[in-house]
């Protein structure tokens, strides 16, 4: 008979290994170990060769510093990396900072370096909020908190249009700055219905500011007698139908450009007939003491936002902070307001069309990485600054820059 196949018995499942937990990758100091960190690397010269880099390094790192303990809950570490100030280093700070983790990326200073950290940045898809005004490296995951001269000179433009003035003039050197002031100038005057009716360069000393001021008026303007003089006091300035120009744009500040107003004003270029304008370099109080400049207008944040964060960095630190502290304040502020967030870190996030509010008031940025600014309009008084109006709390339209 044949015999019945034999059946082997079903063997036993093997027990299958549980599932590893990912191995966590980044920095991690012991006193994190248990949490969900975000990481946020601040690349600064703290070795550069000038001593006024490192000097601004420190401050910028002490903004930032306090900004994490005012702002920021227990998991936001900060990686501070030096960049040396030099495109070298800041390319090596980069990588130390890919290295270690991070999640977002706070400077470099100077352009050059900010150009060499964001090729690392962007090839590890780590954002970069930097410091420089150089905004040929903006954009493709790198934003600039910085204030442009463009933002300054749109701001104040539209005020003036709004006053009245059709005829714009340029005084001011010819360097990268003074050229983006300029075109700034010209963009913004055409889109307010006025065109730029005169211009001058130099570049110098205040003899070539002197030349510059002779060829910028050639003779157009006729002094005023004291008779119209004193009844030009007594009105609200308006526009002069018959002026060359109704307002000029003086992008020097300090000592240089308390010497330009004199020379405006002796080719006859009087501030009671022609509106001096500036730019942010005219944020100085030793610029109160040149009686040329009084009554001129600039665009700045608002002063009372400012105030607020420096004094609160003079409490922590016992010093006061340099003008572009609040920018790593406010970068620092913004990485802990999406810390924790649904968005993350991401391109949404970070151009939230609402905005932000800092040290430096309202902000926000544009996919182009370039950053639109809330500022006040103020006027030089021989006893200080006086808001003639004040920044905006909200955007009220859609971003300019995407």
């Amino acid at each position: 008979m044949p015999q019945p196949p034999v059946v082997q018995p079903e063997p036993e499942p093997e027990p299958q290994p549980e599932p590893e937990e990912p191995e966590a990758t980044g920095l991690i100091p012991p006193h994190m170990a248990d949490r969900e960190i975000s990481r946020v690397a601040v690349l600064l010269p703290f070795s550069a060769d000038n001593s006024g880099a490192r000097g601004e390094a420190l401050r910028l790192l002490r903004a930032a510093e306090l900004a994490l303990f005012e702002r920021a809950g227990g998991n936001l570490l900060m990686i501070p990396k030096d960049t040396q100030g030099t495109p070298e280093g800041a390319r090596a700070a980069a990588l130390a900072a890919a290295e270690d983790g991070a999640d977002l990326i706070i400077g470099p200073l100077f352009g050059t370096s900010v150009a060499a950290a964001s090729d690392v940045a962007r090839q590890a898809g780590i954002p970069v909020i930097a410091f420089t005004t150089d905004t040929t490296v903006a954009g493709d995951g790198v934003y600039l908190m910085s204030f442009p001269p463009e933002i300054e000179v749109r701001r104040i433009v539209e005020y003036t249009a709004r006053q009245g003035v059709e005829r714009f003039a340029y005084l001011g050197p010819q360097d990268r700055y003074g050229m983006a002031v300029y075109n700034a100038l010209q963009d913004s005057a055409m889109t307010g219905g006025g065109y730029v009716a005169s211009e001058s360069f130099y570049t110098g000393d205040v003899e070539a500011m002197a030349r510059a001021s002779a060829r910028l008026t050639q003779g157009a303007f006729e002094p005023l007698t004291p008779e119209e003089a004193l009844e030009r006091r007594a009105l609200d300035w308006v526009p002069d139908p018959e002026a060359p120009f109704q307002a000029v744009i003086l992008p020097e500040g300090g000592t240089r450009l308390r010497a330009l107003g004199p020379l405006l004003i002796s080719q006859n270029v009087d501030p009671l007939v022609v509106r001096f304008l500036g730019t942010g370099l005219w944020n100085d109080p030793d610029l109160l003491r040149e009686p040329a400049l009084h009554g001129g207008w600039f665009a700045a944040p608002d002063q009372a936002a400012r105030e607020r964060f420096e004094l609160a960095y003079e409490e922590a630190y016992g010093s006061e902070p340099s003008r572009v502290a609040s920018l790593a304040y406010d970068a620092m502020a913004l990485a802990a307001h999406l810390d924790g967030g649904e968005r993350g870190f991401s391109a949404d996030a970070i151009e939230e069309a609402q905005g932000f509010v800092g040290a430096d008031g309202l902000f926000r940025f544009h996919h182009d990485g370039m950053i639109e600014r809330g500022l006040a309009i103020y006027e030089i008084r021989s006893r200080g600054l006086r808001e003639i109006e004040p920044a905006p709390l909200t955007f009220e339209f859609g971003p300019q820059g995407s």
